[in-house]
């Protein structure tokens, strides 16, 4: 099986590509390593990388059956300062690489989408038939994407949107577009610095383990076609207060301002249970205790 990986030197996209690689998978990576890293990829015989950005770039002319679309810019406040880059990296790079697959003759594309389309809704847990709000440029992007792929949807072509909630693993960066509370408190914890909680920290959100997103990924790669393209929340389904995970790492912790974000967070994941047979393996505050 033949794939291309679009962001694959990324977070997530960099673990999938090793799962891939791990399960017999030629696997091209496309990425211009803006926020990618080489270290992140290890070579491999079955792995090629090009260096190019999706968006503007010509690309390679390779057959392959699966598209996995994980590169987009990932950062919501910035998405409100620069909107533009955001329409190129998400919009106008999706339909060019959509475009490009099915000209290639892949067989299958499953796209990272995200919660964000949801906006600030409390009513929890969150199901893909909630109408989205969102409430940025980049969940406005991310919706448009997924109203692309659906027009391309076909029995020749099929597609998936995965709705990602806030990922979590090793090799998270503490800083750029993918920081989270997770590893800011990781890398404050370990630098024996107070751990910032912003306002009285009772904000939950819906964690997910970068693996248990990776196999999501596959299991949509592996399913079969819809006629309605599928869209799946991709979460743990467990709501989790913010100063929970600062109280599994212990020590000191400050409160800052709290600043404008959804109060309430946390997915509804029936939909990819019972069609996919996917539920998640790894629980965050669990984990935390595994690397303390």
């Amino acid at each position: 099986m033949r794939t291309v990986v679009t962001g694959g030197a990324g977070f997530i996209g960099s673990h999938l590509v090793k799962e891939l690689l791990r399960n017999g998978y030629y696997v091209t990576v496309l990425d211009d390593f803006s926020t990618g890293d080489m270290d992140n990829l290890e070579p491999h015989p079955n792995l090629m990388i090009e260096v190019l950005d999706i968006a503007v770039d010509e690309l390679p002319t390779i057959p392959f059956d699966t598209l996995f679309h994980l590169a987009a810019p990932v950062s919501v406040p910035e998405s409100l300062e620069v909107p533009m880059k955001y329409w190129n990296g998400i919009s106008v790079a999706s339909r060019r690489v959509m475009e490009w697959a099915y000209s290639m003759g892949a067989k299958s594309m499953v796209a990272a989408s995200t919660a964000a389309v949801y906006g600030d809704s409390t009513n929890v847990p969150l199901k893909e038939s909630h109408r989205p709000e969102p409430m940025s440029p980049y969940a406005d992007f991310k919706l448009e994407m997924e109203h692309m792929m659906s027009s391309y949807n076909k029995p020749e072509f099929k597609c998936t949107a995965l709705r990602f909630f806030n990922v979590f693993g090793e090799g998270q960066r503490s800083t750029g577009g993918y920081r989270s509370a997770v590893p800011i408190f990781l890398q404050q914890y370990e630098s024996y610095q107070p751990i910032t909680v912003t306002g009285d920290g009772k904000q939950t959100r819906d964690w997910i383990y970068v693996g248990d997103v990776v196999n999501a990924l596959i299991k949509s790669s592996r399913a079969g076609f819809k006629p309605v393209m599928p869209i799946y929340n991709v979460g743990s389904g467990i709501e989790t207060q913010v100063i929970e995970v600062a109280e599994a790492l212990g020590g000191e912790h400050i409160h800052i301002e709290k600043r404008e974000e959804p109060l309430r967070s946390v997915a509804d994941i029936t939909k990819i249970t019972n069609e996919l047979n996917w539920k998640p393996e790894t629980n965050l505050l669990s984990w935390i205790k595994s690397i303390k």
